[in-house]
């Protein structure tokens, strides 16, 4: 059994901020990318790499098909957009070992819910109602899945809204 199959959370980089790996005695994974995001948090001898030498804070990379999921769902609700490559490893990461995500980014929430990760936020309510975003046409109210910025009807600029899939109390 490798190290980080004991691990408990799997880390945003709101959670470094909000210093969940510092407070807690449980192992935590992330990825590269979100580590490169947290990294300014390091003087000489950082509280990360203290936190990595000790074995609580494992750095992997998801698996591509993990990876490929990921977007796939975030294409599906719309969130792709607004959701950042170290997002989509997080997420990603999150499902391939069926680990709970620490986040408080709302497309990561929306995304993650949607492939049934458990998520924990910290400083927000965290998803109640599963959104899918479309985008429409405020002229002729045309809508659109995907992400076009302008009508192919009539020329307008094109408006987000989401509608509710599903409500998650």
């Amino acid at each position: 059994m490798s190290s980080w199959d004991s691990s408990e959370f799997v880390l945003d980089a709101s959670a470094f901020y909000a210093g969940i790996p510092f407070q807690s005695s449980k192992k935590c994974i992330t990825t590269n990318a979100v580590y490169e995001e947290v990294r300014h948090i390091r003087k000489s001898y950082s509280p990360l790499e203290a936190l990595i030498d000790a074995g609580n804070l494992i750095i992997i990379e998801p698996e591509l098909t993990s990876f490929n999921q990921v977007i796939a769902c975030a294409k599906k609700t719309g969130d792709y957009t607004k959701l950042s490559q170290a997002d989509i490893s997080i997420i990603a990461l999150a499902l391939q070992f069926g680990k709970t995500l620490i986040s408080d980014d709302f497309a990561v929430g929306n995304v993650a819910t949607f492939l049934k990760i458990p998520v924990i936020t910290l400083a927000s309510k965290g998803i109640s109602k599963l959104r899918a975003w479309v985008y429409f046409c405020k002229s002729c109210g045309r809508v659109y899945k995907s992400g076009s910025s302008v009508c192919k009807i009539c020329g307008s600029t094109l408006r987000r809204r989401f509608t509710v899939i599903t409500d998650t109390r």
